[in-house]
């Protein structure tokens, strides 16, 4: 029992530890990073309800072949590919919420970075809830799978999302002192949930129209763009402190 447990928990805290470990010029409290990792997991069953509502009360579901489009080649089924961006879109809000919820008000989110961090811990410990569902579906082989592709994945698609929900908290604390100054810093929000919404989206469709190769090249560039994002944030973190 204890292995199998590595296998669903490990890669969620190894990709944890390795954002954590970025940075090393302040510090950020471990007792705040369980609470996002619980919420992380307690979230996916927000985004189970949704995804079923989806599936139950829409157009759009899994296994809907029709009505098709010709696109490079391939026949793409409308309905089908809309479900899955919308599972995007479900996920994704579910993580936002509990960044929202969690340090959004808190003193915590000071910087571009620290959005970076959280969002990842709060994608973590979804990926490692979805994995307890695989492992009652699917088994050990599948889970073991996924961890290795699906838990990076995961923090990959959300580093937009918490890059810019801590620019929108910058903005906000910017300025407070004006009137009607709310409205930018929910479209920064705005702006970052569907960036990673669509990306999200875009890696279930892939695996949906059986294209592996190409959802493992996403998750290859999905990585670039969090190198590039995540130095870029660090950069202006310790331009800031010696400022």
């Amino acid at each position: 029992m204890l292995p199998i447990l590595g296998i669903v928990l490990v890669p969620g805290i190894l990709w944890g530890w390795i954002f954590y470990h970025a940075q090393r010029y302040k510090k950020v409290y471990l007792s705040l990073l369980m609470i996002l990792f619980v919420g992380g997991m307690a979230c996916g069953f927000l985004a189970l309800f949704l995804n079923h509502a989806v599936e139950k009360f829409t157009l759009f579901w899994p296994d809907a072949l029709i009505p098709q489009v010709e696109l490079f080649g391939k026949s793409i089924p409308l309905l089908s590919s809309g479900f899955w961006f919308l599972v995007g879109i479900n996920e994704e809000f579910s993580k936002l919420l509990v960044l929202l919820a969690v340090v959004y008000p808190s003193r915590h989110l000071e910087e571009p970075f620290d959005g970076i961090l959280y969002a990842v811990i709060v994608s973590t410990g979804f990926a490692t809830m979805e994995n307890f569902f695989y492992l009652d579906q699917y088994g050990v082989a599948v889970v073991t799978a996924r961890s290795v592709i699906t838990v990076p994945a995961h923090a990959f698609m959300s580093v937009p999302m918490g890059y810019f929900v801590a620019k929108s908290r910058m903005q906000l604390d910017k300025d407070m002192v004006k009137k009607n100054s709310y409205y930018i810093p929910m479209i920064t929000v705005l702006q970052g949930w569907l960036i990673s919404a669509f990306l999200h989206g875009l890696y279930d469709f892939l695996l949906s129209m059986k294209m592996e190769r190409e959802a493992y090249l996403q998750i290859i560039f999905m990585g670039i763009i969090s190198f590039f994002l995540g130095r870029s944030a660090l950069k202006m973190s310790k331009t800031k402190l010696k400022n």
